[in-house]
């Protein structure tokens, strides 16, 4: 039985800008409504919030027994070890399961592109990388 293994992701600078400077100009704007509209206010702005920060502290990676668990606030996916096809470093723009450019992608079998492709941005890519591809023993290649 192999080691649980929780990572939480990396975040750059830049995503930490958007998620505060957002959260700043959504509370202003809650202050700022005049009490005849709070409550649509709150009701809209609440739940932006909530949503923001739950992703920027909600954001980790989990090497389990027999799958590997990603969690982005309110979105997860678990991933079969025997599912996975190549693991490399990337630093792919597409939306996904990551905080930081820095990442790791993942691809697995008999999936597509879109469907097929995870990418994740722990703190410690490599040594992410490495204990990920240790895990997975049907791997057509590890860059």
């Amino acid at each position: 039985m192999a080691r649980v293994m929780r990572v939480k992701s990396e975040v750059d600078w830049w995503f930490k800008a958007i998620v505060w400077s957002t959260c700043v100009v959504v509370a202003g704007v809650l202050l700022a409504i005049p009490p005849s509209a709070r409550a649509i206010g709150l009701a809209a702005g609440i739940p932006v919030l909530v949503f923001l920060l739950w992703i920027y502290f909600g954001t980790w990676y989990e090497l389990r027994d027999d799958h590997l668990y990603c969690r982005s606030g309110p979105f997860s996916e678990r991933i079969s070890y025997e599912a996975i096809r190549s693991v490399r470093l990337s630093q792919n723009v597409l939306s996904s399961l990551a905080l930081s450019l820095r990442r790791i992608e993942i691809k697995q079998h008999g999936k597509g592109y879109l469907m097929g492709t995870t990418f994740i941005s722990p703190v410690n890519r490599q040594e992410f990388l490495q204990e990920l591809a240790r895990r997975c023993k049907n791997l057509d290649r590890t860059i």
